[in-house]
């Protein structure tokens, strides 16, 4: 059997893909109890809410029925009970592909819809998480557990919040 180098590529990338995505369930189900508690601990600080937007290139993700999708499934499962149990998690879902999008645009006062997102870019936005947690530190340590930030990213943005009362 020849491989060429083509092949070996997707090969190896495939590989490396399933190892960071169990490097990163592993983290996350690691973590010591002293940096577990470092997260939540608000130290009296007033917990923000944090939009993690979670960006692949659809190329590099693990193919659907493969053990490596499995794996990063059970990455973001993990996540997720990980976030429920610091109580951290507000709400998070996935997104279907760039392909059922529909973008608006009002221009001259006229709506302009079309097909597709707004943008071509290489990677997608495929889901996001919305938590609440003490600090930006906070945040980027949840961002750092997300499965696909291995060969995608994860952008973290706090969410304006509009009640004066709670600020």
């Amino acid at each position: 059997m020849i491989l060429n180098v083509r092949d070996l590529s997707v090969r190896l990338r495939q590989l490396c893909t399933l190892l960071l995505a169990a490097l990163a369930v592993t983290i996350a189900a690691t973590l010591p109890l002293q940096a577990q508690t470092a997260i939540t601990a608000t130290e009296g600080k007033k917990p923000m809410q944090y939009m993690l937007l979670i960006y692949g290139d659809p190329k590099l993700e693990p193919a659907y029925g493969t053990p490596e999708f499995e794996t990063m499934m059970g990455g973001f499962f993990a996540l997720n009970e990980r976030m429920k149990a610091d109580q951290v998690l507000i709400s998070g879902e996935g997104l279907q592909g760039v392909e059922t999008a529909t973008s608006v645009k009002l221009r001259g006062g006229k709506v302009e819809t079309m097909d597709g997102p707004f943008a071509e870019t290489r990677e997608h936005l495929g889901g996001y998480y919305v938590i609440d947690v003490p600090d930006l530190d906070s945040a980027l340590r949840y961002a750092a557990m997300v499965p696909s930030a291995a060969w995608g990213t994860v952008e973290v943005r706090p969410l304006m919040n509009y009640n004066p009362t709670e600020q």
